[in-house]
């Protein structure tokens, strides 16, 4: 097991594995490669090239995978990222913070409560797969005397720009998939991505069987359920 990169936490463990009815997967890392790119960067109220480096200086304090891939992308294009304040990343949404005085939010599209989103847009990009995170302001005249935890929506907030990425299923998920099912077991994937993206990931993998939208502190509450 060693050898082929599995880890047995002790021999109970490797007991029960012959009772498995039900098996439930994380998407990335798992289902994925784990290695996101950022595909697609669309503009609305700014410049691709300042949306990108607004992104890029929020995520520069997160440690999630789809912040590597903003990241990367701007240390590709060459960007000098400006410093982010009163940063805070709220789990399963997304971060917030003051650039350059303003203050920004990127997160998942439901994050925005009654802002006005390009909706065909972002249901396009998660048809083909893709993580939407989208990139707002703060419209508001007083927005200098709000903290970064504060929501931004409504009349208040401006979107700025929608952003796309992409993480590819390993080349050996569909198969491995496929002989679980064969030994019948059902394949359940769980995910903090929303519906739509889910389905189409679910759909490559051959799994009929998916959760979406579960944020991180739920999922051991969606195995146990």
């Amino acid at each position: 097991g060693a050898a082929a990169g599995i880890l047995v936490k002790n021999a109970e463990a490797l007991e029960h594995a012959e009772k498995i009815a039900v098996l439930a997967v994380d998407k990335t890392g798992t289902l994925t490669s784990g290695e996101p790119l950022l595909t697609d960067v669309l503009p609305l109220a700014t410049s691709a090239d300042e949306a990108l480096l607004l992104a890029a200086a929020l995520e520069q304090g997160s440690e999630h995978p789809l912040a590597r891939a903003i990241l990367q992308k701007a240390q590709a294009s060459g960007l000098a990222l400006p410093v982010v304040e009163q940063f805070r990343a709220i789990p399963g949404r997304g971060v917030t913070g003051r650039v350059g005085g303003r203050l920004l939010r990127l997160g998942a599209a439901d994050a925005f409560a009654g802002l006005t989103l390009p909706e065909k847009l972002i249901g396009q990009l998660q048809r083909a797969g893709k993580t939407v995170v989208v990139l707002a302001e703060d419209g508001r005249q007083d927005g200098e005397n709000r903290g970064a935890g504060d929501a931004i929506g409504g009349d208040a907030g401006v979107v700025l720009a929608v952003l796309a990425i992409a993480d590819p299923l390993r080349a050996t998920s569909g198969a491995a998939v496929g002989r679980l099912k064969a030994m019948g077991i059902r394949v359940v994937m769980l995910t903090g991505d929303h519906q739509t993206t889910a389905a189409a990931i679910a759909n490559d993998a051959g799994i009929d069987d998916f959760r979406a939208g579960v944020l991180p502190g739920e999922k051991a509450a969606a195995v146990n359920a």
